[in-house]
């Protein structure tokens, strides 16, 4: 029973973690529609891999960065000031890139490009919004529903982990498949969902700091 709970378990906090647009799925739905969904695919499977090394440290570090935190107030007000200044950049910065008819961001001027796999890999790893996610998820499930620290037992861990994997692979191919109708409802879709990821940073360092001053 332990092993089925484990594994529907990370299931389902992956998807629901995966369903808000983000880099990796507007990534995923962008590279569909430029080229097609087995490149894609390059890049949903290392995301996935680079989202459960997040997992693991939140596993290991979920307790000493709370504590840490509590410790330590000036980090709050830094937490603030992180959020307010990344919502401005998504909200107000401007990208250097060459753009469809659509407004849509066709190729980045670089003059390097990175293989799919490794920007698959690097927007899964160097995600805050994802990792804060699964503090606040590793948190509450190991003090409400099941144990998940370093105590855990390897095969519940990896039956978590395998989970995981598939609801954020799944999720992933789904924007994928669904991207060409996505296109269609929403035009400059990256532009868009910058401002929106950008107004709730904004949202939630204002309401951080009203928590502290109140």
């Amino acid at each position: 029973m332990n092993f089925i709970l484990y594994f529907f378990t990370g299931l389902l906090v992956a998807i629901i973690g995966a369903l808000p647009l983000g880099t990796v799925n507007v990534a995923v739905i962008n590279t569909t529609i430029k080229e097609n969904i087995s490149s894609a695919l390059k890049i949903v499977f290392p995301a996935a891999i680079g989202e459960l090394f997040l997992i693991i440290f939140a596993i290991c570090y979920f307790k000493t960065i709370q504590n840490f935190i509590s410790e330590n107030s000036w980090l709050e007000y830094l937490i603030v000031m992180v959020l307010l200044v990344l919502g401005c950049i998504l909200i107000f910065g401007k990208k250097n890139c060459i753009k469809d008819e659509q407004g849509e961001c066709i190729v980045t001027k670089k003059s390097f490009q990175f293989p799919k796999e490794a920007i698959g890999f690097l927007l899964g790893l160097f995600n805050p919004t994802v990792l804060i996610y699964w503090l606040l998820v590793i948190s509450f499930l190991s003090t409400k529903m099941i144990p998940l620290h370093l105590e855990t037992a390897i095969s519940l861990l990896f039956l978590f982990f395998l989970g995981a994997f598939i609801g954020k692979s799944v999720t992933l191919y789904g924007y994928g498949k669904c991207s060409n109708l996505l296109k269609m409802k929403i035009k400059g879709i990256t532009a868009t969902i910058n401002s929106i990821i950008g107004g709730l940073l904004l949202l939630a360092g204002v309401i951080q700091f009203l928590k502290l001053i109140y």
